[in-house]
């Protein structure tokens, strides 16, 4: 037996995977009875190529194979030392290495779909099906046509594939936005289904069920071996639809042919369980673009919308305020997730003690107040964009299970039993250092570097001075109701000189408080807040402490004339100090109030 330590080797056959084995020492791979993993495959050498464990390291050896061993699509040349994530070509088998796949499993606990790219050898387009038929096809659907939960209605149908059309296996898919097959539901429990993906495609574009002949891999394992024999088959692939766009698939196999009639009845099926099925759309608000005058912004929007045609992990860093949220936006309006939902999550207002529960969703009865089963933010946003806030924020302990769900692409809710598939793009943002809080051990490496895929990094408002007044013109027509509101020369040289420490926040406060408070229909240069109109003098003015001391203390009294329109006693009082004390400073800084 292996230790707990010992890495595992998780053997897939196409894409997906398929079954795991444990490492302790050696393990031989080839298509003799032999060998410690015995792959029937004509392509497979006797004895092809072992993994062996030195330490914490995990090497690859081919042993001489005729087609030898191939790692990441480059043929295997001379032992080398795996990685996490490596893909080893053996024949038509790939064996995926990492050190846990604990949670590799589908909804069931043990059925995994598998995608191969080989085309399908037969087609057989559906015909029209016999009245009897279709009656049938409507007391099978039942269960699932009147079901509330998605889940339970995909099961539903799957099972009456199985009685139906008396399918061997059956697997319902879903597709995501940007075209990948996800495994979803699959019956019975334990089974693997292969079917190609030209044969689905080749249903998607028909709208109806199709058929081939495909051979279906069947591995079995005991505690030494894991045998992998192919065998003849014949898959049906039948769409699901919404509007007549695919969400999904419903892939059944047997080892006879599936004929008109039977491909009929599936399209039925499928068509009177799609309603049942389908996702919920949740389309997020429509956000105006981030204003982007400043070259910085303007690089930052590029990066942003290349990012989007991708499923890749987006890290968007910057001070509090600088739009991170904006930008995260952006990125989900401009993929094709759009139509799907939107979550953002702000990791640091979480309780510690909710984050898990939050995060990845529990089980009724899980805890003390879990009076109902809880979604977490990952299956809320499946089919769209997760947006974790202040990710730095996340503890060390939920860091570990980040990891694995972002690896994985597996929930498991606090109290559950299997882990639920979510199709999710994730876009985090923090106003800290990461590499920092690596070093200081409060930020996880591994994590770190899973997120750190594309990098967006916001430039302070103080670095960016071009966008502060088009920024501000935006907040004041949301202030104003939707208006158009002009800003004075003098305004806008006072917006733009001030270094807003708050950024893009501070910047819209600030605004929101002189519309609010404004003295007539204009804004004026006496509506700003004191802070935003008074230079500062380290940064304006040179000369002796007593110098910049006095060129403060005059800016600081003009300013509260102007906010009081002339009226001295008030302008006092701003001040904190006596009116004899103001007709004084007046007199010694030659300031005519009335100016």
């Amino acid at each position: 037996m292996a230790g707990p330590d010992a890495p595992l080797l998780c053997v897939m056959f196409g894409p997906r995977r398929g079954t795991t084995r444990t490492l302790d020492r050696r393990l031989v791979v080839g298509r003799g009875a032999e060998t410690d993993l015995q792959l029937i495959d004509e392509k497979v050498s006797r004895e092809h190529c072992t993994f062996e464990r030195d330490g914490d390291a995990v090497i690859l050896k081919d042993l001489g194979s005729r087609n030898g061993t191939w790692v990441n699509g480059e043929r295997l040349t001379a032992p080398r030392t795996l990685v996490t994530g490596d893909q080893v070509g053996i024949g038509s088998t790939v064996v995926a290495y990492a050190p846990d796949f604990e949670a590799l499993r589908a909804v069931d606990g043990e059925s995994t779909l598998i995608l191969s790219h080989a085309a399908p050898a037969q087609t057989i387009l559906a015909a029209d099906a016999s009245e009897a038929d279709f009656a049938a096809a409507g007391r099978l659907l039942i269960r699932a046509s009147l079901s509330t939960d998605r889940a339970e209605a995909a099961t539903a149908l799957a099972e009456a594939f199985t009685s139906g059309l008396r399918a061997e296996q059956v697997a319902v898919c879903l597709r995501s936005p940007e075209g990948a097959l996800l495994p979803w539901i699959a019956t019975p429990h334990g089974t693997s289904v292969s079917g190609s993906r030209p044969l689905a495609d080749l249903c998607f574009r028909s709208l109806k069920a199709v058929a081939a002949n495909e051979p279906q891999s069947r591995p079995s394992s005991d505690a030494n071996t894991t045998r992998v024999l192919k065998a003849r088959a014949h898959v049906l692939a039948a769409p699901l639809l919404r509007e007549g766009q695919p969400f999904g698939v419903v892939f059944a196999t047997r080892t006879r042919e599936f004929d008109s009639q039977e491909l009929a009845l599936a399209t039925v099926l499928v068509t009177a369980a799609a309603n049942a099925l389908r996702p919920v759309v949740v389309s997020s608000p429509e956000v105006d673009a981030p204003v982007a005058e400043s070259a910085s912004m303007r690089e930052a929007v590029r990066v942003a919308k290349a990012a989007a045609r991708s499923l890749s992990t987006v890290l968007i860093t910057g001070e509090s305020g600088t739009g991170k949220e904006v930008i995260a936006r952006l990125i989900h309006q401009s993929s094709a997730r759009a139509k799907g939902p939107l979550v953002a999550v702000n990791c640091g207002a979480i309780s510690p003690q909710l984050v898990e529960s939050e995060l990845f969703g529990h089980e009724k009865g899980a805890f003390t107040g879990a009076l109902a089963a809880h979604a977490g933010v990952f299956e809320r946003a499946d089919g769209g964009t997760l947006f974790l806030d202040e990710l730095g924020e996340l503890p060390l302990a939920q860091q570990v299970k980040l990891l694995r769900v972002l690896e994985d692409r597996l929930v498991q809710r606090v109290g559950g039993r299997a882990p639920i598939p979510v199709d999710v793009r994730v876009v985090a943002a923090t106003n800290k250092s990461l590499e920092a809080e690596v070093a200081q051990q409060r930020f996880r490496e591994d994590l770190f570097w899973r997120l750190n895929v594309v990098r967006i990094a916001l430039p302070p408002l103080r670095e960016r001075r071009e966008d502060i007044v088009p920024l501000a013109k935006r907040l004041l027509k949301r202030h104003a109701g939707g208006a158009d509101v002009e800003l004075s020369p003098e305004l806008a040289h006072a917006l733009t000189r001030c270094d807003w420490p708050g950024n893009v926040r501070q910047l819209s406060n600030a605004l929101e408080r002189a519309w609010v408070l404004r003295a007539g229909e204009a804004l004026t240069l006496t509506d700003l807040p004191p802070e935003v109109v008074a230079p500062r003098a380290s940064e304006t003015k040179t000369g002796t402490l007593d110098e910049l001391i006095r060129a403060v203390e005059r800016e600081q009294i003009q300013l509260a004339l102007r906010r009081t329109r002339g009226v001295k006693a008030k302008a006092a009082e701003q001040l904190g100090i006596s009116r004899p004390t103001l007709d004084r400073k007046l007199q010694e800084y030659g300031i005519d109030w009335l100016e």
